[in-house]
């Protein structure tokens, strides 16, 4: 009888279960915690699939936070001069009389301020969303940073551009209360934030939204599903 061969040839694989799916390249790694956790990061759907959520957003979710953030503190300077268009004058001659209804004024520049502010908010979150909402994190927190950064600017150009001709009509002895009441500044601090917060409010709102659409949509293919296989 014929010894059989100490060496064992190549074993086939057997024909594939075609309802299996296919195996990864990758190997088992991608498989078990590893897997689950880079299936955790992709929670918001964007226009070319799955977007990042918390992980790396790589070079284009990087320079799109980055151009967010210029174009915001671009803004601050037109904002700054509509502003200063729009805000309403103090009556000098009535606050140099004494008149405390000329002071009335000063809330309606801070609310001018406010509401332009909040438009351009508005407009700002709804490019963002339109652009790069498959982006990542860097986009709301270019948001975030330009849009304080462009509120700061807005009122610093509307106070260089009103200041002067407000101040001027005031005699060389007025005093510093005078003077501090009669210059055109942003007097409510927390309008600055006017600008980021309704940009990501925005944001965040459309992205809310965009979710909700995609769930819809899987759900009712998984009912279909469910009622061809019954």
């Amino acid at each position: 009888m014929r010894e059989r061969s100490s060496e064992s040839g190549p074993v086939s694989a057997g024909p594939q279960d075609p309802s299996a799916p296919p195996a990864s390249p990758l190997g088992a790694g991608i498989h078990g915690d590893a897997g689950e956790r880079a299936g955790w990061f992709a929670v918001l759907p964007g226009r070319g699939g799955a977007h990042p959520g918390l992980g790396s957003p790589g070079r284009r979710g990087y320079l799109a936070g980055l151009i967010c953030a210029a174009v915001m503190v671009v803004a601050g300077f037109p904002l700054g001069l509509l502003w200063a268009a729009a805000a309403p004058h103090l009556n000098v001659n009535g606050a140099l009389a004494g008149n405390e209804s000329a002071f009335a004024v000063q809330s309606d520049i801070d609310a001018r301020f406010g509401l332009i502010c909040a438009v351009a908010g508005l407009i700002g979150g709804a490019v963002a969303l339109w652009r790069a909402r498959d982006a990542g994190w860097p986009v709301p927190l270019g948001l975030a940073a330009g849009g304080a950064a462009g509120a700061l600017i807005a009122g610093w150009t509307g106070h260089l551009r009103r200041s002067a001709d407000a101040l001027h009509g005031l005699p060389a002895n007025a005093s510093s209360v005078l003077v501090d009441l009669v210059d055109v500044r942003v007097r409510a601090h927390g309008l600055y934030l006017v600008l980021p917060v309704t940009a990501l409010l925005v944001f965040g709102l459309g992205l809310w939204v965009a979710s909700l659409r995609v769930s819809s949509g899987s759900g009712r293919r998984g009912a279909a599903h469910s009622t061809r296989s019954s």
